[in-house]
């Protein structure tokens, strides 16, 4: 049986319908982003990297977590012309959500295309943002009682690429330089399984379809060998067509085995271990196998969700995942590295770079982790005119960049 990683959504609802922006419903569910924050030490944060930035729970200093991965480093300053599309295997997201409706993957083809027919050739009918492997039709958003329910894909959409500066709500790390794929593999509420040979089929339309990055904060006991042979082809094999980087959740629930995609040892498989305050793992984090594993934040995490709040915090693995995948998509569509391939970027940028970074979370309670691990940052995009506070060395956090 394959399940969602739990990604608790249980504080802090605003119980206000979200609408277009200016609406009065949606300035009031925006406006609980903008509240400060209790459920942290870490929040609010003291001071931000870009205080230019008009996205007011980053400047009010509700997302900790964007300055803890010198997330503003990835920001570009114009619109990048090439955003890495990132895939999210989920419960769908609400595509209409003022911080996602500009950030979505789109299928040109069937955007341009006639409707109820398959342009491009690809075995879907206008699927123009993912597609719903669920019900099998193209509309990949929250539908009937879903939509009034809380949206985990919609959470970790927003943790990625949230659309910034548009005077409401969150940023993320990836906002200017990723691009949402929304594929929805499981139901909403309760329904938390999915079949093996959906997912199967998910995984080769995404890569298909030009994803780079699969972004998985779920994870599952018990494989096929189909499926085990789509994610190698994906993940490991050398000279595939269809290479991509897999973001892979870690449990932190207490789980004696961290289930897959975290389990394989893939070499493209990057894994997001959770850190919560003072960079410490999570203390019911899985085990998992030696390689590109990185310390990513887990704990009161604020973003968008479907329903009538438009914005919930919550803590799990599941939070750390979509940042992680946000952040590489963001330095990956950086004008340093935007040309690198899929193996070029992980041998260049998150093997010889970010996994070099002196930053270390602290000793974990078992193995790989009791060295600690690499903590994700965007560190890598530094440079002597533009830095982020945890990119400085120790004792000097706080000075400006030379």
């Amino acid at each position: 049986m394959l399940r969602l990683a739990a990604c608790t959504l249980a504080l802090g609802f605003a119980p206000v319908a979200a609408g277009a922006p200016g609406d009065a419903a949606w300035d009031r569910a925006a406006s609980f982003a903008c509240l400060a924050q209790s459920c942290s030490t870490l929040i609010p944060a003291a001071s931000v990297d870009d205080p230019d930035d008009d996205d007011c729970a980053y400047r009010n200093g509700n997302e900790w977590w964007l300055d803890y991965v010198a997330g503003s480093l990835a920001w570009s300053r114009r619109p990048s012309r090439h955003p890495i599309t990132v895939a999210v295997f989920d419960d769908g997201a609400a595509i209409d959500h003022p911080q996602l409706r500009n950030r979505l993957w789109t299928n040109e083809a069937e955007a341009r295309g006639r409707p109820g027919v398959d342009d491009d050739g690809n075995g879907y009918i206008d699927d123009v943002h993912g597609w719903d492997f669920v019900d099998n039709r193209p509309i990949a958003a929250p539908q009937g009682e879903c939509r009034s329910a809380p949206s985990h894909g919609t959470f970790m959409a927003s943790l990625i690429a949230a659309e910034r500066n548009n005077g409401i709500g969150i940023a993320a790390a990836g906002s200017d330089g990723a691009r949402v794929m929304v594929l929805r593999i499981v139901g909403c509420g309760g329904d938390a399984r999915v079949d093996p040979g959906r997912l199967t089929r998910a995984l080769q339309y995404a890569t298909r379809m030009g994803a780079r990055i699969l972004s998985f904060s779920a994870h599952w006991d018990v494989s096929t060998p189909e499926l085990d042979a789509a994610f190698a082809d994906i993940a490991d094999r050398p000279d595939s067509p269809r290479a991509a980087i897999v973001v892979a959740s870690v449990p932190n629930k207490g789980e004696p085995q961290a289930g897959y995609p975290a389990a394989y040892r893939f070499r493209r498989i990057v894994r997001a271990v959770p850190i919560g305050d003072a960079d410490r793992i999570s203390p019911g984090t899985s085990a998992v196998p030696d390689g590109l594993n990185f310390g990513s934040p887990s704990a009161c995490i604020i973003g968008a969700t479907a329903g009538p709040a438009g914005f919930a915090i919550a803590s799990g693995s599941s939070n750390s995942t979509a940042i992680l995948a946000g952040l590489l998509a963001g330095i990956w569509a950086s004008p340093p590295y935007w040309k690198l391939s899929t193996d070029e970027f992980l041998a260049r940028v998150v093997r010889g770079r970010m996994a070099q970074t002196p930053r270390r979370s602290g000793p974990g309670l078992r193995a790989p982790y009791l060295s600690g691990v690499p903590l994700a940052d965007a560190c890598t995009l530094a440079t002597g005119e533009r830095s982020a506070r945890v990119c400085r060395p120790p004792g000097r956090e706080h000075e400006e960049p030379q």
